[in-house]
């Protein structure tokens, strides 16, 4: 009799941390809003930042893959036609029907045939420069989310430090791990997800400037073909 009381007490034993072990199931989301108001605020705002990262990348992303996609691949053929036949307003005006970003810089050059060459290279030049500010609008706005969000998390993991042992400087009794570990593991989520948002808006940022940069270097070989063609003797 004794025996088996003993066997059930045992198994009892070993039995409970397995069912306790199977009730504890991490779940970041848990952690992430763990915290007091003030953190909560913090995670709001680092995921709200984040949301706002992806939105800038794809509305760039899409506005600058179309307006380098509208060229016609014998545009430079067709404009040279035009210029050798001497009808220099049916070129302006097919660089209007195409409405793309090259078409537009040709077009200012085209309307400045006849003045030194460095007037025509200037508007072209200022003309590369409002296509190419277009193509960066809110950019910058992209650009500060990689440097706040980590900020951001980093203040939410010292206040949440902070907060953790005030708590347990105030704490009466026993020492509980639990009470500075759950202070901890909260404010650790801070930094992690100001870092999950600040990574990706980094390689968004870095995408849409490789795109910017391939489109200067197009902008430039178009230029360059113009003057030559202008410069080449008929």
């Amino acid at each position: 009799m004794l025996l088996t009381e003993l066997t059930q007490i045992l198994f009892a034993q070993v039995a409970t941390p397995n069912v306790v072990a199977n009730k504890l199931e991490f779940s970041f989301w848990d952690i992430l809003f763990h915290g007091g108001a003030f953190a909560k605020i913090v995670m709001a705002t680092v995921l709200a930042l984040g949301v706002f990262s992806v939105y800038i990348f794809f509305e760039r992303f899409f506005y600058i893959r179309r307006m380098t996609t509208k060229t016609d691949e014998n545009f430079m053929n067709y404009i040279e036609d035009f210029i050798r036949d001497g009808k220099i307003e049916a070129a302006a005006d097919y660089c209007k029907t195409q409405n793309s970003p090259e078409s537009r810089i040709l077009e200012k050059g085209i309307s400045r045939l006849g003045r030194p060459v460095s007037d025509i290279v200037s508007a072209m030049e200022s003309q590369a420069q409002i296509e190419v500010a277009n193509m960066e609008k809110n950019l910058n706005l992209l650009a500060v989310v990689p440097s706040i969000a980590p900020m951001l998390g980093l203040l939410g993991t010292v206040i949440g430090m902070i907060i953790a042992f005030f708590d347990l400087s105030h704490a009466e009794g026993a020492f509980s791990p639990k009470t500075l570990s759950e202070g901890i593991y909260t404010a650790l989520g801070q930094t992690a997800v100001g870092l999950a948002v600040a990574i990706p808006a980094n390689f968004f940022y870095n995408i849409l400037l490789t795109r910017i940069d391939k489109f200067v270097l197009r902008t430039q070989n178009v230029s360059g073909e113009f003057l030559d063609l202008i410069n080449k003797p008929l």
